[in-house]
Order: structure tokens, then C-alpha cells, then sequence
């Protein structure tokens, strides 16, 4: 079983949780991230990204990049 997202700091989180990654690739224009999802854990950990503090540091972190290198 598979689980596939096109969020980069989605991807980021679940690496950094342990999953493991079978492929990374561009897709008219979007980033495809594909992971194992042998124990079906993909959906719970999205969900716990999603109610954590991540999204919030990775929007600030954007916005910082905007400031340096413009829009």
C-alpha cells in the first residue's frame, strides 16, 4: 500500500517520522512524493502535521524566503 502526497513539508514530516519514501518525482509542474504505507500510518501522521505546529513554522519560513528573494 501506497500514500502519495504533493506537499513537500507533508513529505518532510512523514521522512522525519520514519517513513519511507519510494519516490520523489515532478509532475506537470508539481512535486510527487510516494511512500510506503505498509502499516497504514500515512493517514494518522497527516493528520497529526496537520494539527501540529509544522504548518505554521513552514509558512513562516516561506514568508521569510519571500523578504529575501522577493515574490
Amino acid at each position: 500500500m501506497h500514500y502519495t502526497t504533493a506537499d513537500i513539508s507533508l513529505a518532510a514530516f512523514l521522512l522525519m517520522r520514519g517513513m519511507r519514501i519510494i519516490s520523489a518525482r515532478r509532475e506537470k509542474g508539481k512535486f510527487v512524493f510516494e511512500f510506503e504505507n505498509a502499516e497504514n500510518q500515512a493517514f494518522d501522521l497527516s493528520q497529526e502535521y496537520v494539527l501540529s505546529e509544522y504548518p505554521r513554522y513552514d509558512a513562516s519560513l516561506r514568508q521569510v524566503k519571500r523578504m529575501l528573494y522577493g515574490p
